[in-house]
């Protein structure tokens, strides 16, 4: 492991209440003003407990503590082996050429002082924090193959990862295809990242345990991911595989495409679904990617897939492709609703080999292909949706075995408004 400084390093608080830098392997805690403080050392907690014990009767666990890198520790790594339950590993900035295990209940965010919370321009459209830029975990001289960062599986412990650009992943020479950041049976906080350059495969992992992984399915993925920007990856910028509920808001995603393939294989999506995958998709923007967000071999689940408050536009695909997994469906269901669709290569929304999908309150327009297109869909709801500019059908109904269509707007389609294709009778 190696590491280098791209930035000059500012002393931490701690260096500058204690009047110099604090000692390798000291672990701070927070004052009731939320200033960094040192713990005191062995003895003196030690007379400490012996004291609440007298007096108490019980021993109270020590307040989580803050460990510093590099002031405390040289690496991410190194402060990661030593750090205990709801400690937080807090990172100077830098560049870190390191492969990262988060250890269960721990924090790892980013140095926010010297203006580390500003918002400043960032790789896309959104503006980003400025620790995220100065803050980097590279896995380019990496050889063994691995996710760059990764969280334990199988807990349900609070944890945090907040402000990291994670960067340049190789193609490993066996051929092994794997995301930067995995998230397997737990349910951290993902925060205010960038993720950028795999050239192994995608860019985050949200799944439950399967077969070979832990107890099969039994484990749900509920991770909060929110304000990230994820690019340029070879494959889905963020993948739900079974068991994933994870909450994905308010990221941006785009330039992700599978790599090697022709033109209509590298429609890696911008947020993809697997199988009984069931996230809460809101408020995202998705963008030049093979699809913006997508699903496929969609498999029974009580709950819906829900997709609301998106803007996405551009993709080599659709903008939404939904595929049900075939034969005999139950409980394949959809709500799509209040989200902007334009400019797609092919249809603007796609749905296959489902039992029910909704669609309302969308604006669709000027896709390459139909607006809204159902394929075997036992049955759709149609409501309050803006279509027009497409240039095929403003809608598609082929093989939908019943709906309802109210109050929708759609005009300036180039083939027709509404195109009912063996529509079937109840």
């Amino acid at each position: 492991m190696s590491r280098t400084m791209d930035v000059r390093i500012p002393s931490s608080p701690v260096a500058a209440g204690s009047g110099g830098v604090p000692a390798r392997g000291r672990r701070h805690g927070t004052d009731s003003w939320g200033r960094s403080r040192a713990v005191p050392s062995a003895p003196f907690l030690l007379g400490g407990l012996v004291l609440l014990l007298l007096s108490l009767g019980t021993v109270s666990r020590l307040p989580a503590g803050e460990l510093l890198v590099p002031d405390d520790y040289f690496s991410i790594s190194e402060a990661m082996e030593e750090a205990a339950y709801g400690d937080t590993v807090v990172v100077m900035p830098g560049v870190y050429n390191e492969r990262v295990v988060i250890r269960e209940g721990v924090n790892l965010v980013s140095w926010d002082g010297d203006g580390g919370n500003e918002l400043v321009d960032g790789p896309g459209m959104k503006k980003v924090l400025r620790r995220t830029l100065r803050t980097i975990i590279d896995g380019s001289d990496i050889e063994e193959p691995g996710y760059l960062v990764s969280f334990p599986k199988d807990t349900t412990a609070p944890m945090r990862l907040d402000g990291f650009t994670l960067r340049n992943m190789p193609r490993y020479v066996s051929g092994v295809q794997l995301f930067m950041l995995e998230i397997r049976g737990c349910s951290p906080t993902v925060v205010n990242n960038i993720l950028t350059g795999n050239q192994s495969w995608g860019g985050m992992l949200s799944t439950g345990l399967g077969i070979g992984m832990g107890p099969a399915l039994d484990t749900t993925a509920r991770p909060l991911i929110a304000d990230n920007v994820i690019y340029d990856n070879r494959g889905p910028g963020i993948s739900n595989g079974s068991n994933s509920a994870a909450v994905i808001r308010d990221n941006e995603i785009f330039d992700n495409k599978f790599a090697g393939k022709t033109a209509r294989m590298r429609a890696a999506p911008g947020i993809g679904v697997r199988e009984f995958g069931r996230p809460l998709i809101e408020s995202n923007i998705c963008y030049r990617n093979g699809s913006g967000i997508g699903a496929i071999n969609f498999d029974s689940n009580e709950q819906p897939l829900v997709i609301k408050n998106n803007v996405i536009f551009n993709n080599r695909r659709a903008g939404i492709g939904l595929r049900g997994i075939g034969g005999v469906t139950t409980d394949i269901r959809a709500v799509v609703e209040n989200n902007r669709v334009y400019g797609n290569f092919t249809s603007g929304m796609r749905f296959s080999k489902m039992d029910q999908v909704i669609v309302r309150y969308n604006a669709v327009y000027n896709n390459r292909r139909s607006g809204l297109g159902f394929y075997n869909v036992n049955e759709v709801i149609i409501e309050d949706n803006e279509v027009y500019g497409n240039l095929t059908s403003g809608m598609r109904l082929l093989d939908v075995a019943s709906g309802g269509l109210r109050r929708n707007h759609v005009y300036r389609n180039a083939t027709a408004g509404i195109d009912l294709i063996s529509w079937k009778k109840e």
